[in-house]
Protein backbone atom coordinates (compact mmCIF):
# COMPACT_ATOMS: atom_id res chain seq x y z
CA UNK A 1 0.00 0.00 0.00
CA UNK A 2 1.35 3.45 -0.91
CA UNK A 3 1.13 6.64 1.13
CA UNK A 4 -2.46 7.87 1.24
CA UNK A 5 -3.30 11.56 1.67
CA UNK A 6 -6.86 10.60 2.55
CA UNK A 7 -5.69 8.10 5.16
CA UNK A 8 -3.19 10.64 6.48
CA UNK A 9 -5.95 13.24 6.96
CA UNK A 10 -8.24 10.68 8.62
CA UNK A 11 -5.54 9.75 11.12
CA UNK A 12 -4.88 13.41 11.98
CA UNK A 13 -8.64 14.03 12.38
CA UNK A 14 -9.07 10.86 14.47
CA UNK A 15 -6.36 11.89 16.92
CA UNK A 16 -7.50 15.54 17.04
CA UNK A 17 -11.11 14.52 17.70
CA UNK A 18 -9.99 11.94 20.24
CA UNK A 19 -8.06 14.58 22.16
CA UNK A 20 -10.97 17.05 22.09
CA UNK A 21 -13.53 14.46 23.21
CA UNK A 22 -11.31 13.00 25.92
CA UNK A 23 -10.83 9.63 24.21
CA UNK A 24 -7.10 10.41 24.42
CA UNK A 25 -5.76 12.35 27.39
CA UNK A 26 -2.44 14.08 27.99
CA UNK A 27 0.32 11.58 28.62
CA UNK A 28 -1.75 8.70 27.24
CA UNK A 29 -0.35 6.38 24.58
CA UNK A 30 -2.16 6.52 21.25
CA UNK A 31 -2.69 3.42 19.09
CA UNK A 32 0.49 1.80 17.81
CA UNK A 33 1.48 2.34 14.20
CA UNK A 34 0.39 -1.21 13.39
CA UNK A 35 -2.97 -0.89 15.19
CA UNK A 36 -3.73 2.48 13.57
CA UNK A 37 -2.76 1.13 10.13
CA UNK A 38 -5.23 -1.73 10.59
CA UNK A 39 -7.95 0.56 11.96
CA UNK A 40 -7.63 3.07 9.10
CA UNK A 41 -6.75 0.44 6.48
CA UNK A 42 -3.61 2.28 5.38
CA UNK A 43 0.06 1.43 5.10
CA UNK A 44 2.12 1.76 8.28
CA UNK A 45 4.21 4.45 6.56
CA UNK A 46 1.08 6.59 6.27
CA UNK A 47 0.58 6.33 10.04
CA UNK A 48 4.24 7.15 10.73
CA UNK A 49 3.95 10.21 8.48
CA UNK A 50 0.77 11.36 10.29
CA UNK A 51 2.26 10.76 13.75
CA UNK A 52 5.42 12.65 12.77
CA UNK A 53 3.28 15.57 11.57
CA UNK A 54 1.40 15.56 14.89
CA UNK A 55 4.75 15.52 16.71
CA UNK A 56 5.98 18.51 14.68
CA UNK A 57 2.86 20.39 15.79
CA UNK A 58 3.63 19.47 19.39
CA UNK A 59 0.50 17.38 19.85
CA UNK A 60 2.20 14.04 20.44
CA UNK A 61 5.68 12.91 21.37
CA UNK A 62 7.47 9.66 20.60
CA UNK A 63 9.09 7.45 23.20
CA UNK A 64 11.56 5.17 21.48
CA UNK A 65 10.34 1.59 21.57
CA UNK A 66 7.14 2.54 23.42
CA UNK A 67 5.06 4.49 20.90
CA UNK A 68 3.56 7.95 20.72
CA UNK A 69 1.90 9.82 23.57
CA UNK A 70 -0.40 12.85 23.78
CA UNK A 71 1.55 15.98 24.71
CA UNK A 72 0.71 18.30 27.56
CA UNK A 73 -1.33 21.22 26.21
CA UNK A 74 -2.61 19.28 23.18
CA UNK A 75 -6.26 20.08 23.97
CA UNK A 76 -5.61 23.82 24.06
CA UNK A 77 -3.49 23.70 20.90
CA UNK A 78 -6.07 21.76 18.89
CA UNK A 79 -8.92 23.90 20.19
CA UNK A 80 -7.05 27.10 19.22
CA UNK A 81 -6.30 25.74 15.73
CA UNK A 82 -9.92 24.70 15.20
CA UNK A 83 -11.26 28.04 16.48
CA UNK A 84 -8.94 29.89 14.11
CA UNK A 85 -10.08 27.74 11.18
CA UNK A 86 -13.71 28.24 12.19
CA UNK A 87 -13.33 32.03 12.18
CA UNK A 88 -11.25 32.14 9.00
CA UNK A 89 -13.10 29.54 6.93
CA UNK A 90 -16.45 28.41 8.30
CA UNK A 91 -17.96 31.74 9.32
CA UNK A 92 -17.17 33.53 6.02
CA UNK A 93 -18.56 30.56 4.05
CA UNK A 94 -21.65 30.50 6.28
CA UNK A 95 -22.24 34.23 5.74
CA UNK A 96 -21.71 33.90 1.99
CA UNK A 97 -24.15 30.99 1.76
CA UNK A 98 -26.74 32.82 3.87
CA UNK A 99 -26.44 35.88 1.65
CA UNK A 100 -26.79 33.79 -1.53
CA UNK A 101 -29.91 32.17 -0.10
CA UNK A 102 -31.41 35.48 0.98
CA UNK A 103 -31.42 34.60 4.67
CA UNK A 104 -31.74 37.72 6.80
CA UNK A 105 -29.70 38.60 9.88
CA UNK A 106 -32.83 38.16 11.98
CA UNK A 107 -33.41 34.67 10.58
CA UNK A 108 -29.80 33.78 11.36
CA UNK A 109 -30.06 35.06 14.93
CA UNK A 110 -33.23 33.04 15.44
CA UNK A 111 -31.74 29.90 13.90
CA UNK A 112 -28.62 30.23 16.04
CA UNK A 113 -30.70 31.06 19.10
CA UNK A 114 -28.81 34.31 19.75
Amino acid sequence: MAFSNVGFAHIIDYINEGVLTGRFTEGERIPSVRDMAELMQVAPNTVVHAYDKLALRGLVYPMRGLGYYISEGAVETIRAEKRRAFHEESIPRFRRDAELLGITSEELRKALDL
